[in-house]
C-alpha cells in the first residue's frame, strides 16, 4: 500500500485524511490496513509514536460505515460494534481524541469507558446508541456482566498496549472478557487485533491460552522494543545519596525545555516534585502519579502537553503518551522491568527529531540493570542495547570518587563543575556527620545495650 487511497475509499475517510495533512501511510499502517480488511486477527509489533493508533483506527471506521445502515437503531442501544481496550487512562483519552477527529468526518459515535466512571456516564453507556467503545479491561469486564454493555454487534476488539496490559494485572479481566464475548457470538467470531512495541517471554504464551481458537497473523515493524536511533543514551554513576543533588545539577546543565523524570515510588515523586518547586520556582512543573484522581491526571497532563516543562512522573506515564517537543527523558530510578526502560525512553526522539535519555546509576542498581538486561536479552527474535556503557564505573568501585557523564557507544567523557561541587557537598556531610558521634560514644551505646 503506497498511499492511503489503495484501501481507504470511503469519502468520509478521505476527507478526514485530507483534513489532518497525511501524506504517505506510515510501516505499520502499511502492513495492517490491509490484513484488517481481510478480516484477519493480527498481532502487530511496532515502536511507540510508529501511528499504531491510525493503524487500526481507519480501517475499523471504514468497515463499520460499509454497513452502517444494516442495523435498527433500537438493537445498537448499549451494543458496541467495535471495542479497543488500552490499560491506563491517559491512553483511553488519547485514542479516544484520535477517534473524535476521524469521526468529525466519519460520523461514527464513540464512547469511553474507565475505571471510577458511575452515574450519568454508566447510564449513557447502557441507554444509548454507539458504534465504538474505549474502555479499560476492569471497567469492560463489570458492564459486560452488569448488562450496561451488550457484544451481541460487536465486530472487532483492539488490545492497545497489549503487553502492558499483561503487566499491569488484567489477564483475569481479558480473560472473563473473552468468555463473556463468546457467549453472545453471532455467525462468526470477533475479530481481534494486538497492538503492542514489546512481546515478552510469556507473551505469546498468553495469546495461545487465551484465544486458542485465534490464528494470529504476526506483523513486525522496524524498531519494535528497541530504542529509535535518533535517541542517545547517557549514563550517570552515582551514590544513592547524590541523586538530589545531581537532579539540581542535571536541570541546570542538561535539562533544558520539555522532558520527564521517572521514578519508582508515588511517594518518592511526591517529594522530589516538592523539593523542584521550592528549587526551580521559575521552571513549568507538573506530577503525575497513580494515587492522583481521574480529574487531577487529566489536567496535569493536559497542562504538561500545552505548556511543556518538566513532568515528575512514575510509569503511569511511560505508555502511550504523546507530547511534541519533548528533549529528554531522565531515569531517577532504574525501572524494575525492561518493558518499561524502553517505553520510558520512547517519549523522547519522535518525528525524527534527537532525543537525549539519562539513567542514575548507584551500586545498588547492579542487580537490576543484570535483571533488565538478562529480560532484552532472552528475546532473542528482538534487538535492544544493554544498560551498560563501555568504561562505567559504580562509585564504590571507583578508587578516585569521579563521576561521569557516560554516552553509550562513544568515547566521549567528562565531568562537569556542577558534577565536582556535588561531590564535594556529599563529602563535606559525610565528613561532618562522623564528628558528632565519637567512636568511644558508640562503642559505650554498644556494651550498654549487650547488658
Amino acid at each position: 500500500m503506497s498511499s492511503f487511497e489503495d484501501f481507504l475509499f470511503i469519502e468520509d475517510i478521505e476527507r478526514f485524511i485530507d483534513e489532518a495533512g497525511l501524506k504517505k501511510p506510515t510501516e505499520v499502517q502499511t502492513k495492517v490496513i490491509p490484513e484488517i480488511f481481510k478480516g484477519e486477527n493480527v498481532s502487530v509489533l511496532a515502536q511507540t509514536g510508529s501511528g499504531k493508533t491510525l493503524s487500526y483506527a481507519l480501517p475499523i471506521f471504514q468497515l463499520l460505515k460499509m454497513n452502517d445502515d444494516d442495523i435498527p437503531m433500537e438493537l445498537q442501544v448499549g451494543a458496541p460494534r467495535a471495542i479497543i481496550l488500552t490499560p491506563t487512562r491517559e491512553l483511553n483519552q488519547q485514542v479516544n481524541k484520535v477517534l473524535k477527529s476521524i469521526a468529525h468526518q466519519a460520523k461514527l459515535r464513540i464512547r469511553t469507558l474507565t475505571g471510577g466512571d458511575k452515574g450519568k456516564i454508566s447510564r449513557r453507556i447502557a441507554d444509548e446508541a454507539y458504534d465504538i467503545l474505549v474502555s479499560s479491561p476492569s471497567r469492560l469486564k463489570s458492564a459486560l456482566e452488569r448488562g450496561e454493555v451488550k457484544s451481541t454487534l460487536l465486530e472487532i476488539m483492539i488490545f492497545d498496549e497489549a503487553d502492558q496490559l499483561l503487566d499491569m494485572g488484567f489477564t483475569k479481566d481479558i480473560v472473563r472478557i473473552h468468555e463473556l464475548i463468546k457467549k453472545e457470538y453471532r455467525q462468526m467470531p470477533v475479530q481481534i487485533g494486538h497492538f503492542s512495541a514489546t512481546w515478552p517471554a510469556q507473551y505469546k504464551n498468553f495469546l495461545a491460552e487465551v484465544f486458542p481458537e485465534y490464528p494470529f497473523k504476526e506483523i513486525v515493524c522496524q524498531g519494535g522494543v528497541q530504542l529509535k536511533r535518533n535517541i542517545e543514551t547517557y549514563n550517570i554513576p552515582m551514590g544513592m545519596r547524590d541523586k538530589p543533588v545531581m537532579l539540581e545539577s542535571f536541570l541546570e546543565k542538561e535539562g533544558k525545555g520539555t522532558g520527564v523524570v521517572f521514578l519508582n515510588r508515588k511517594e518518592e515523586a511526591v517529594k522530589v516534585f516538592n523539593v523542584l518547586k521550592q528549587k526551580f520556582p521559575r521552571r513549568k512543573l507538573n506530577i503525575l502519579h497513580g494515587a492522583l484522581s481521574q480529574k487531577e491526571r487529566r489536567e496535569a497532563f493536559a497542562q504538561f502537553r500545552t505548556t511543556g516543562g518538566i513532568l515528575v512522573a512514575t510509569d503511569i506515564a511511560a505508555r502511550g503518551l504523546d507530547v511534541k517537543g519533548l528533549s529528554w527523558v531522565l531515569n531517577y530510578d532504574l525501572p524494575f522491568e525492561a518493558v518499561y526502560y524502553v517505553h520510558r525512553c520512547g517519549r523522547t526522539g519522535r518525528e525524527g527529531k534527537l532525543g537525549r535519555v539519562f539513567n542514575f546509576v548507584t551500586s545498588a542498581d547492579l542487580k537490576l540493570m543484570a535483571r533488565i538486561n538478562e529480560a532484552i536479552l532472552s528475546q532473542s527474535s528482538l534487538s535492544l542495547t544493554t544498560l551498560e556503557p563501555s568504561g562505567m564505573k559504580i562509585p564504590n568501585q571507583n578508587k578516585s570518587g569521579s563521576k561521569k557523564y557516560t554516552k553509550k557507544n562513544t568515547k566521549k567523557s567528562g565531568q562537569s563543575g556542577s558534577q565536582k561541587k556535588a561531590k564535594k557537598v556529599t563529602k563535606k556531610k559525610a565528613s561532618a556527620a562522623g564528628k558528632k558521634t565519637p567512636r568511644y560514644k558508640k562503642t559505650k551505646k554498644l556494651r550498654k545495650s549487650n547488658r
